[in-house]
């Protein structure tokens, strides 16, 4: 069991690194849609569709809508994509414990339009009234600080957290 899994890691790890090296020589030409940035970067393993690939990664469709309704939940989107993240979490009923490997190659611009593509194609029931996109800036601004693996996960706990609450309140 422990081989399989140590087998499991590397190969994610593997695609993340072939992920990363498909990003370099693909950035030389400037991404301005987040589909493009999207289709180049995310999509190996979240999928076309944003429902990833159930125990390896989680689904960003109908999922990350949510984490916009608070200014911390708009951050920690900026900064799973620019710090990355490992560890254990759940998401949608399943567990997974994997690498999100960091994009730090990506320009404020072009996390900006992925962001917005992720959440205004796959998740626009989920976004709060009023929704405002992201912008360069505010990418810049949210991506300021470098955080580590971990710390980026402890943020997520912070805003999943009282989701789930506030959810089983509503049920």
């Amino acid at each position: 069991m422990k081989l399989r899994t140590a087998l499991r890691q590397f190969f994610l790890a593997t695609i993340g690194m072939i992920g990363t090296m498909m990003t370099f020589a693909i950035s030389a030409a400037a991404h301005t849609s987040g589909a493009d940035v999207f289709a180049a970067n995310c999509v190996v393993c979240h999928q076309s569709d944003g429902q990833g690939v159930q125990g390896d990664y989680p689904a960003l469709a109908g999922t990350v809508g949510d984490d916009v309704h608070s200014r911390a939940g708009r951050a920690y989107l900026v900064q799973v994509v620019s710090f990355g993240m490992s560890g254990a979490i759940s998401s949608q009923g399943a567990d997974y414990n994997g690498v999100m490997q960091p994009w730090p190659q990506l320009s404020d611009a072009e996390i900006a339009a992925v962001l917005n593509y992720i959440l205004t194609d796959f998740n626009a029931k989920l976004l709060p009234a009023g929704f405002k996109r992201y912008t360069a800036a505010e990418v810049r601004h949210l991506r300021g600080t470098p955080l580590s693996f971990d710390q980026v996960r402890a943020k997520r706990e912070t805003i999943v957290k009282p989701l789930a609450a506030s959810a089983m309140k509503a049920h």
